[in-house]
């Protein structure tokens, strides 16, 4: 019989069946992992690397700044693409690792900060930042 030790002195084994439970929780899980999947809200993950305030490079930025009239500046000094893109040039032989701080009015039509960032690109730098306020 069922439940009597193999023994025949009466004893009753005393252990639970768990199969149920643990299908029972297998589903559960399988359940919460479909829908978690619904629930995720789209996002972008960003690895933003952190920034130490003494590091060296960022003194080697350099600063290029679209004006509200549409003017691109230089650091400080009025410049076209061209010699942007020339100035650029000549720098990065000096500074391969150069950074560049691209910096725009909010009136600024988004297609003319793109210009800007594709001279930048042809320039050779492939490190640029965008400035924003917080």
């Amino acid at each position: 019989m069922a439940g009597q030790s193999s023994s025949g002195d009466g004893e009753e084994i005393g252990s639970i069946n768990i199969t149920p439970m643990v299908d029972v929780i297998l589903v559960l899980l399988v359940i919460f992992m479909v829908t978690a999947n619904f629930l995720k809200k789209e996002s972008i993950n960003i690895n933003l690397p952190k920034v130490d305030s003494a590091d060296p490079n960022v003194a080697q930025s350099v600063q290029v700044a679209l004006t509200k009239d549409g003017k691109i500046m230089l650091e400080g000094a009025e410049t076209d693409g061209p010699r942007l893109q020339a100035q650029l040039q000549r720098d990065l032989k000096f500074r391969p690792n150069m950074r560049l701080t691209l910096s725009a009015d909010s009136s600024i039509p988004y297609g003319r900060i793109a210009e800007t960032m594709g001279l930048i690109h042809k320039a050779g730098v492939t490190r640029i930042a965008l400035s924003v306020k917080r």
